[in-house]
């Protein structure tokens, strides 16, 4: 049997066409995926940035509290009404490593923040700072600032790493990450 040239150009054609497919689908679902990792990196980094500002916030209020007494966020709304919601997104967008170090630093936020209230309880409401040593309740308190402060700078590091790591590289086609 002897290629015809009309034979030859049906086959040429059905190869070229089928190559043509292929390379679209694989170039489409290439950058289908890119892109869903692109979107879903934009998502986190706004919830990274958004956590960084509240535990900021949180930051400048304890020092606030430890230097003025001044509590006067927290008087009337312990909790921001923001907080729930970007630490859920955190929940979502956010690495595990990165999740547990928040449940650490919320832990110790609600120590710090609960040894506080004890002071202002005993101490009444015109009581002046005391002096390290002067009040067993105001020396708790800032024991508990200290490891919060500590599990913050922990928790913001890990948010750096995470934010400016390199990205691993992209899947190869046919290869499973």
């Amino acid at each position: 049997m002897q290629l015809t040239p009309a034979a030859a150009a049906l086959i040429g054609a059905g190869l070229t066409g089928t190559i043509t497919f292929a390379t679209g689908f694989l170039t489409q679902w290439a950058t289908r995926s890119r892109d869903r990792d692109q979107r879903i990196w934009e998502r986190r980094a706004a919830v990274y940035e958004d956590v960084l500002v509240l535990v900021r916030q949180m930051a400048e209020d304890r020092k606030n509290l430890v230097h003025h007494r001044s509590s006067e966020p927290w008087d009337s709304d312990l909790v921001p009404e923001n907080l729930s919601r970007v630490y859920a997104k955190l929940e979502i967008y956010g690495t595990a490593e990165l999740v547990k170090a928040h449940e650490e630093s919320g832990e110790a936020m609600k120590e710090w923040l609960l040894a506080f209230l004890a002071w202002k309880d005993s101490a009444g409401e015109n009581a002046g700072v005391p002096r390290p040593g002067e009040d067993g309740l105001w020396d708790v308190f800032l024991e508990k600032v200290k490891v919060a402060e500590e599990t913050d700078a922990a928790f913001v590091a890990k948010l750096r790493a995470d934010t400016l790591a390199v990205r691993p590289k992209r899947r190869r086609l046919g290869r499973r990450a």
